[in-house]
């Protein structure tokens, strides 16, 4: 008897922890094209920033809302903050996501979507910095975004992008 409670307090924690990964599942991601960072070089050494477009993914059944800000750090090879002590940047998106769910013949369907692109690129003086330092292969930008949820809850998660040269 005391082999089946084992047992099944086992399979009550494999269970729930299965379905952990899909509760705790980032509801949100904000993906670019191209997916890194990046800039190129002319011939007489002036820099330009590679446009990025960039969209919220939304996961299926996540609510919908606001990506409203985000804030950002650059880290070097060794893990260390590139422009340390200084506010290196934030920024405001306002940019409406779509909840992850759609009714279809009465019923709800949770589906994936996606927002309306906007742009996020490489700020200027990062890649200036990069550059002057022989464009290390390990730059990147620890990015922190902020929705704000149709229920009024906000949202915040951590994404990393790589800084890279040149950006083709």
């Amino acid at each position: 008897m005391k082999g089946v409670r084992i047992f099944g307090a086992l399979a009550l924690m494999l269970t729930l922890s299965a379905c952990t990964d899909v509760f705790l599942q980032q509801p949100y991601r904000v993906l670019l094209d191209p997916p890194q960072l990046g800039y190129e070089v002319d011939d007489q050494g002036k820099i330009t920033v590679v446009d990025n477009n960039a969209f919220v993914q939304v996961a299926p059944g996540a609510p919908g809302g606001h990506l409203e800000r985000y804030e950002y750090q650059v880290i070097d090879n060794s893990g260390n903050e590139v422009f340390a002590g200084e506010s290196r940047g934030s920024g405001f998106v306002a940019v409406e996501i779509p909840a992850g769910r759609e009714e279809s013949g009465g019923q709800v369907v949770y589906v994936p979507k996606q927002s309306q692109p906007f742009r996020f690129s490489l700020d200027g003086q990062v890649a200036a910095e990069h550059l002057q330092q022989g464009a290390p292969l390990n730059w990147r930008y620890l990015v922190t975004w902020y929705v704000r949820t149709s229920n009024d809850q906000e949202v915040r998660w951590v994404q990393e992008y790589q800084v890279k040269y040149p950006l083709k």
